[in-house]
C-alpha cells in the first residue's frame, strides 16, 4: 500500500467526499448500519493497537461522515497512537463548531494534551467530558490523565465507579497502569504484583484485548523478567501481527534481553520483522520503527534508508520532524566520545563543536511539528558553544535566548549554567538578569510538576527554595556584572537565605572583594578588612572541599595572596579547610542512619560466572549493596571510586560488598568491565530490584550483620570510597567482632 500522510490524506479524503455529493451539504452514502459498523471498526483497531490501519480507514469515514462526534474521536484515538497531538487538536475544533460543550469534543481535546504529554491540561477537559457523558472510555482517560497529574486523587476517582463501569477492559488495563504507578508513588512492590494480577483477570475476561498481554510483557522486561514477558508479547504478536506497538516490544525483548541465545537473537528479530512487514501496511510510523531497531542491529545503512524514506514522503509529519531531531543529535553523541577518548584539548574534540553547532543550525532551519524538541537542541548547541575557544559571544546570547523560549525540562540549565555564561562571555548581563527574573516562575512551576517524587512538604519547599536560589543566584550575578553593585550583593545575600549555593558563596565573595577595592581607594582600611573577611568567609563556607573543581577554592587561594602578599603557607592553610570539610561531611553522613532500621528482600542472584550468591550467606557479616547499570550516567561517573571501595574490602571477612546491576544483557556487563579494568563482584538483576522497591539510580544499602538496612545512599557521590567507608566502619564499631 503507498503512503499517505494523515493530514494530507484527510484533505484529499473531504475533497473527495465532497466531489462525490456535487456538495457537502449533499444526503449521506451510508447507512446508520454502516456508521456503525464502522465505530465498531475503529474500536477494535484501538483494541488491538493497530492504529496504522485505523488511521486509514478513520481519516476515510471522518471525510464520509464529518458531523458525527463519535466517528471522530475514535479517529482522534488512531491519531494518538500516533501521538500526533496537532491532528487531534483539528479534530476536537471541528466538533466543537458545532457544540462547545460537546463531550465527546471534550475527550478528544484530553487525548490531544495526552498525546503532547500536557497532562495537567487534560485534567479539565477529561473531567468534564466523563461528567457529562459518563462512558467507560472516558472513565479510564481521566484516570489516565489523574495518574499523572494528581495520583491520589486518580485513586480516590476509582474508588467511586459503579461496578458496572469498573468491569470493563478499559478500566482494567487502566487500574492496571495505575497499580504498576503506585510500586513507584507508594514505594511499594508489591503493587507491582496487583498489576499483574489485573492484567492476569484482564485476559481471562477479554482475551482478545491485547492490552492485557502487551502492557504486562512491557513491565515484566523493563523488570528484567524478560523469560515471563516472551511468552506474553508472543500472544500479542499472534493477536495482533500488524500492531507497531507490539512488535516494537517483540523486536526489544527478542533483542536486548538474554531469553534467546546470542547468535539466536537477530535471526529471531529480523523474522518478527518480515511477518510485520507482510501484515502491516506502510506508514512513516511503521518506517520510524524499523529504522530504530535497525539501528539497533547495528544496520546504519538501513536505518538511514528508512529515515529518507519518511522525509521523502512525509517531509513535514512528526516522524519527519524524529528524523531531523536525530541527525542534529547525533554529532554530540560524537562529540561525547571524542570527549571521554581524547579528552577537551584534543584538536579532535574542538573540530567537533563546530560539527554540532552546524548540525543544530540546520535542523533549526528545518519544518518541526511542534516545538517540543527544540528545548533540547539549544542545549547542545550551548555547550557546543560555551566549549569554543574563543567563545563566539553573539551566538551564545542567541542560544540562551532560545533555551528560555522553547526549553522547559531543565530551568536548572536554561536560567542557572546558562544565563551563568550569558552573564560571563557575552556583553548582555542587563538582559540576562531580567530573563533570571522571568525564571522564577517558571523554576518554581518545574518542582510542582514534580511534586509527586517528594515524600513531604518539607521535602517539597526544600527543593523549591533550592530551584529559587539557583535563579537568585543568576540574577545576582547579572546584577554584578552589569555594575549594579548593592542590587548584586541584596540578591546573592537573598539566594543563600533561600539554600546553601556553592556557587552563590563564590559569586557573593567576588561582589565582597570588590566592595573592599571601594573601601580601600576611599581610604577606608576598617571597611575593607571587614568586607575581605566577609569574602574569605563565603569562599571557606563554599568549599566544600572539591579541591581542583571548586571556583571558592581559586578565590581563596587568590585572596590569600592579596591578603599576605606571598603564597608560604597556602598548603597548610588550604590543608585545614579539606579536615574541617572532611569532619563536617562525616557528620552529616553519620546523621543520616535510618531512624527505623529495617530488614530488606531476601534474593538468590546469580554473578556473572553463573554462581549463585544467597542473601542468606550474608547474615553475620556487614554487608554493601549497590544497584546501578551501564545505562546509568551518575553510576558510571562514581564507578572509579566504587572499584576502590570494593578493593578496600575485598579481602575484609567482615564486609561483603556487592553490586547488582540492572542491565538487561550480562555481555554489555562484561564489556563495560574489560573496558575499565574493573572486577569488582556484579549480580545480575532477575527483578530483585522491581520487588525490592528500588526506584533511584545509583542506589547503595549498608545492611548490618543482623540483615537491618542501616544507611541509605542514592544518588551519585564524589567521594565514594571514604564516605562509603565511613558507612562501614560505623556499623562495625555499633556492632563490634561477632
Amino acid at each position: 500500500m503507498s503512503l499517505r500522510s494523515p493530514r494530507s490524506a484527510l484533505r484529499v479524503g473531504l475533497l473527495l467526499a465532497c466531489a462525490a455529493h456535487a456538495s457537502c451539504g449533499a444526503s449521506p452514502d451510508y447507512t446508520a448500519e454502516d456508521l456503525e459498523a464502522a465505530t465498531a471498526q475503529l474500536r477494535d483497531h484501538v483494541r488491538l493497537r493497530t492504529f496504522e490501519t485505523g488511521l486509514l480507514f478513520g481519516e476515510g469515514w471522518v471525510a464520509r461522515a464529518p458531523d458525527d462526534a463519535e466517528l471522530r474521536a475514535l479517529y482522534a484515538r488512531q491519531l494518538a497512537g500516533w501521538r500526533l497531538s496537532r491532528e487531534i487538536r483539528e479534530q476536537a475544533d471541528a466538533v466543537f463548531t458545532d457544540d462547545p460543550d460537546s463531550p465527546w469534543g471534550l475527550h478528544i481535546q484530553a487525548l490531544g494534551h495526552l498525546a503532547g504529554s500536557d497532562w495537567d491540561p487534560a485534567v479539565e477537559p477529561s473531567r468534564r467530558a466523563w461528567e457529562a457523558l459518563p462512558l467507560p472510555e472516558f472513565a479510564a482517560t481521566y484516570l489516565q490523565v489523574l495518574g499523572y497529574s494528581d495520583f491520589e486523587a486518580a485513586f480516590d476517582f476509582l474508588e467511586t465507579l459503579d461496578a458496572e463501569t469498573r468491569d470493563t477492559p478499559e478500566l482494567f488495563a487502566a487500574r492496571a497502569a495505575l497499580e504498576n504507578q503506585a510500586r513507584y508513588r507508594r514505594e511499594d512492590p508489591a503493587w507491582a504484583d496487583s498489576s499483574l494480577a489485573t492484567y492476569t483477570e484482564m485476559r481471562e475476561r477479554w482475551p482478545d484485548h491485547v492490552d492485557g498481554y502487551l502492557r504486562p510483557a512491557e513491565d515484566l522486561f523493563r523488570a528484567n523478567r524478560s523469560e515471563e514477558a516472551l511468552p506474553l508479547i508472543e500472544q500479542a504478536v499472534a493477536l495482533s501481527p500488524g500492531s507497531v506497538d507490539v512488535r516494537q516490544w517483540h523486536w526489544w525483548i527478542l533483542f536486548e534481553s538474554e531469553v534467546l541465545p546470542a547468535d539466536e537473537r537477530r535471526p529471531a528479530v529480523e523474522a518478527s520483522i518480515a511477518e510485520f512487514q507482510d501484515a502491516a501496511p506502510e506508514s512513516v510510523r511503521g518506517f520510524s520503527a524499523l529504522a530504530a531497531m535497525y539501528r539497533d542491529l547495528e544496520d546504519e545503512q538501513r536505518a538511514r534508508e528508512l529515515e529518507a524514506a519518511i522525509v521523502e514522503r512525509d517531509p513535514t509529519s512528526r516522524h519527519a520532524s524524529l528524523v531531523y531531531l536525530r541527525q542534529a543529535r547525533a554529532p554530540s553523541q560524537e562529540l561525547r566520545r571524542i570527549r571521554e577518548d581524547h579528552g577537551e584539548d584534543s584538536p579532535e574534540y574542538r573540530a567537533q563543536l563546530e560539527v554540532v553547532r552546524d548540525a543544530v543550525y540546520e535542523y533549526l532551519e528545518r519544518p518541526h511539528y511542534d516545538d517540543t524538541y527544540l528545548g533540547g537542541a539549544y542545549i547542545d548547541l550551548f555547550y557546543a558553544l560555551q566549549d569554543m575557544d574563543p567563545i563566539p559571544a553573539e551566538e551564545l546570547a542567541e542560544a540562551v535566548r532560545g533555551l528560555v523560549e522553547y526549553e522547559r525540562l531543565n530551568p536548572h540549565i536554561t536560567y542557572g549554567t546558562a544565563l551563568r555564561a550569558m552573564i560571563d562571555h557575552t556583553p548582555y548581563a542587563e538582559e540576562a538578569a531580567e530573563l533570571a527574573r522571568n525564571g522564577l516562575t517558571a523554576s518554581i512551576d518545574y518542582v510542582r510538576r514534580l511534586r509527586s517524587i517528594f515524600d513531604t512538604e518539607g521535602e517539597l519547599e526544600q527543593a523549591a527554595r533550592g530551584s529559587l536560589s539557583g535563579v537568585y543566584d543568576g540574577m545576582g550575578w547579572a546584577y554584578f556584572k552589569a555594575g549594579r553593585i548593592e542590587d548584586a550583593r541584596h540578591t546573592l545575600e537573598r539566594a543563600l537565605v533561600l539554600s546553601e549555593n556553592g556557587q552563590a558563596r563564590f559569586h557573593v565573595g567576588q561582589v565582597y572583594e570588590h566592595l573592599a577595592a571601594e573601601a580601600e581607594e576611599r581610604e577606608d582600611e576598617e571597611q575593607a578588612v571587614e568586607w575581605l573577611d566577609r569574602a574569605e568567609d563565603s569562599y571557606i563556607a563554599g568549599f566544600g572541599g572539591t579541591r581542583g573543581e571548586n571556583l571558592n577554592e581559586a578565590a581563596l587561594e587568590a585572596l590569600y595572596e592579596r591578603r599576605r602578599g606571598t603564597r608560604d603557607g597556602i598548603e597548610e592553610y588550604l590543608a585545614t579547610l579539606d579536615e574541617r570539610d572532611r569532619i563536617r561531611r562525616r557528620e552529616r553522613i553519620l546523621e543520616s542512619r535510618v531512624e527505623a532500621a529495617g530488614t530488606y528482600e531476601s534474593f538468590q542472584l546469580a554473578r556473572l560466572d553463573g554462581d549463585f550468591v544467597d542473601s542468606a550467606d550474608l547474615e553475620g557479616k556487614i554487608a554493601v549493596l549497590h544497584f546501578w547499570g551501564t545505562w546509568c550516567g551518575p553510576c558510571i561517573a562514581e564507578m572509579p571510586g566504587y572499584q576502590k571501595f570494593d578493593a578496600r574490602y575485598r579481602d575484609d571477612p567482615e564486609v561483603a560488598v556487592l553490586s547488582i546491576s540492572n542491565d538487561k544483557a550480562t555481555d554489555v556487563i562484561e564489556e563495560y568491565l574489560a573496558k575499565n579494568n574493573f572486577n569488582f563482584t556484579v549480580l545480575v538483576d532477575d527483578g530483585y530490584v522491581n520487588r525490592s522497591g528500588v526506584s533511584a539510580w545509583p542506589t547503595t544499602w549498608f545492611v548490618d550483620r543482623e540483615g537491618y538496612v542501616q544507611f541509605v545512599k542514592t544518588g551519585s557521590t564524589m567521594k565514594l570510597d571514604e564516605e562509603f567507608s565511613w558507612r562501614v566502619e560505623a556499623i562495625r564499631e555499633d556492632t563490634g567482632t561477632p
